[in-house]
């Protein structure tokens, strides 16, 4: 299995607009690459036990606009994003007040869109965990990039095609890509698709500080097996 960093992942889905495999690139999430109105996040998504884990919330976007038709208008389903980041659970707790809009200079935000296009998701995040925080919004999407762009993902999720992969291999080959990442950094959740088969939705990677941490309360819902969507 190849491996892609986000970054370049998301340049590459920012060229082609489409699903397309790019070869045997590297992905990293900082140029990495839902709804309108109300953004739902997975009703039993991991949530950090306690200050100092942080989550990164990130999204199979082909599968979640087959399996959610309510996202068919977002921007990441209409311009063919394999990949987007939800948000960033920081530990300090969820929904401390509805808050503002996330205040970003012009060029954040131009770096943020490549990995979080859609501006409701962006301002839930915000206040849902960011807000909770003592960071700013400049310094909590900072988090979310800097994250974002260190993290590598299997080549896989990039192609365009669908697989069925196990469970132990995926998350083995992330492990490998990323340095000082257990398979307990990594919690992977799944919902059932046609002909009741578990596909990939969502991918949650735990932190201590800068380094990879133990995901606590994880979902892990997606047996030895599941399908990774690449709309095709």
């Amino acid at each position: 299995m190849s491996k892609t960093r986000l970054s370049e992942h998301f340049n590459q889905c920012l060229i082609s607009k489409k699903y397309e495999s790019k070869g045997n690139a590297t992905i990293a999430i900082t140029a990495l690459l839902l709804l309108q109105g109300t953004m739902v996040l997975p009703a039993q998504a991991a949530s950090a036990a306690k200050t100092g884990q942080r989550i990164l919330m990130i999204e199979m976007t082909p599968a979640l606009c087959s399996l959610q038709p309510t996202r068919a208008r977002m921007r990441q389903c209409l311009e063919g994003y394999s990949l987007t980041v939800s948000g960033l659970d920081m530990g300090y707790g969820e929904r401390c007040g509805r808050g503002s809009e996330p205040r970003l200079t012009p060029l954040q935000l131009k770096v943020v869109n490549r990995i979080m296009p859609d501006t409701t998701v962006r301002t839930q995040a915000w206040q849902r965990y960011g807000i909770c925080s003592p960071l700013s919004a400049s310094n909590y999407f900072r988090q979310i990039t800097n994250y974002a762009g260190d993290l590598k993902l299997p080549s896989e999720l990039n192609t365009g095609n669908s697989y069925t992969v196990l469970k132990s291999r995926f998350v083995g080959q992330m492990t490998r890509l990323n340095s000082g990442m257990s398979a307990d950094s990594v919690d992977l959740i799944c919902q059932a698709g046609a002909r009741r088969q578990m596909v990939l939705t969502d991918v949650h990677v735990c932190y201590e500080g800068s380094a990879f941490g133990t995901c606590s309360n994880v979902v892990d819902n997606c047996g030895s097996k599941f399908i990774i969507s690449g709309g095709k």
